[in-house]
């Protein structure tokens, strides 16, 4: 493929989920997902962003969905305050998959999307000093 370009990183992620609006209001109340105005249809929800995330209704209910334990597809999302978020998912009911805990990106945790989905929740970008040092 001579003369072809690719970008180094994906441009636009999309997840099947079962239930798009409820999958759609996680992703608003937890991690900040910011719809784009564009009317996609009542199957889909898109965010933007970069990349763009956008939930669509591929999967039918009664299906299997993803198992937050087994899932091959993590996805990462970087907070402020990883405990804060923490804390609110708990009070909700959000099922916890790692309780949190200090690694080399900050205070992280994972938490399951309404579909099973494991979701990283985590305070730095880049582990610059890990392990820390002592003394």
């Amino acid at each position: 493929m001579p003369g072809t370009v690719v970008t180094p990183s994906p441009g636009f992620i999309s997840i099947a989920v079962t239930d798009v609006q409820g999958s759609a209001a996680f992703y608003e109340r937890y991690l900040g997902g910011m719809r784009d105005t564009f009317d996609f249809g009542p199957d889909s929800a898109v965010f933007v962003g970069w990349p763009t995330l956008a939930l669509s209704s591929a999967r039918r209910p009664g299906l299997p969905g993803p198992s937050p334990e087994a899932t091959s597809i993590q996805l990462w999302w970087r907070a402020s305050d990883a405990q804060a978020l923490y804390e609110r998912a708990v009070a909700d009911g959000v099922p916890i998959v790692v309780e949190p805990f200090d690694g080399p990106f900050g205070r992280q945790f994972s938490m399951a999307d309404p579909d099973g989905y494991r979701i990283t929740i985590y305070e730095k970008d880049q582990p610059l000093f890990w392990p820390p040092r002592r003394g």
